[in-house]
């Protein structure tokens, strides 16, 4: 059992209790609602409690200040939010280290990764670690503070990232319209949300022009493209069939020197039983030139 790590504890009634760096965190799930807690003992050692009702924490001991929590292959900081958040969701793991691992070579190295709606920085970091320079982008001013001091964490200070406060389809605009090109687009949009202008996002609506955009600013030869999502109002097999009637026309399939496709998936976590929590789905689309 690590103590500088993450472990899912226990869920249920609406909650789960987590430890991160040794921790322990009792805050709300959705994913949680209509499922009973299997150890409810546990849940009295919590050191950070979030209360929906009056949207404010209670913490049993103080929050130590710049801690961090380790993950497979490099650490992130952790803070509780007004939101009831800590700036990392762990259910991301499985993409992190495929962002890691499978880096796509870039015709004029290093490859290019941009990461819109990029919170905290963990995918942005799994990018750099991966080789690729990266384009982090969050209409958020405190979320692109937090991802720089992640790359200090893991010793990248001196990495080409760029920590971009804009709002995701104004700067996919924009860098259309520069002709930039990127070999690897990261996005897990909110369902909902104001940008920095005050202009509303409805995931339902805006997701599918923003994909196109992202398709358009993918490298044709060479791409990795991550969409991840929370929200009943798009499903898994909704973006699926979205990106197979969309890829073909846009890039030439059928040169047999091309690999690539898609995966697609349920993202969870699993709790000291072995329950398993569910938290959105994962589509991750490849290119590649066959090795």
């Amino acid at each position: 059992m690590s103590e500088t790590g993450y472990r899912l504890i226990d869920f249920g009634d609406g909650r789960k209790l987590e430890s991160f760096a040794g921790r322990v965190f009792d805050r709300p799930s959705p994913a949680a609602e209509g499922v009973q807690k299997h150890s409810p003992s546990r849940w009295k050692s919590a050191d950070s409690v979030f209360q929906e009702t009056s949207r404010r924490w209670q913490h049993r001991t103080a929050v130590p200040d710049a801690m961090t929590v380790e993950l497979d292959g490099f650490c992130m900081p952790i803070s509780p939010t007004p939101f009831g958040h800590v700036g990392l969701f762990p259910e991301q793991a499985l993409n992190w280290r495929w962002l890691m691992d499978t880096a796509p070579v870039a015709v004029a190295p290093p490859a290019s990764g941009l990461n819109l709606f990029g919170y905290t920085g963990a995918s942005s970091i799994a990018m750099a670690i991966g080789g690729m320079k990266v384009a982090h982008v969050d209409a958020a001013k405190p979320n692109v503070a937090t991802a720089r001091l992640a790359a200090g964490c893991n010793g990248l200070t001196d990495h080409p990232i760029r920590y971009l406060v804009d709002d995701a389809v104004k700067f996919t605009a924009r860098e259309l319209r520069r002709g930039n090109r990127y070999q690897t687009i990261v996005m897990d949009p909110p369902a909902y949300g104001h940008g920095p202008s005050g202009k509303a996002w409805r995931l339902e609506r805006d997701l599918w022009p923003l994909i196109d955009s992202c398709l358009s600013l993918l490298t044709p030869e060479n791409f990795r493209f991550l969409i991840t999502g929370h929200s009943p109002q798009v499903r898994t097999m909704d973006v699926v069939d979205y990106l197979q009637s969309q890829i073909p026309p846009r890039f030439d399939l059928s040169q047999s020197q091309f690999m690539g496709g898609l995966r697609s998936g349920r993202l969870s976590l699993r709790d000291a039983q072995n329950r398993k929590l569910d938290a959105g789905f994962f589509v991750q689309c490849t290119r590649q030139l066959s090795r």
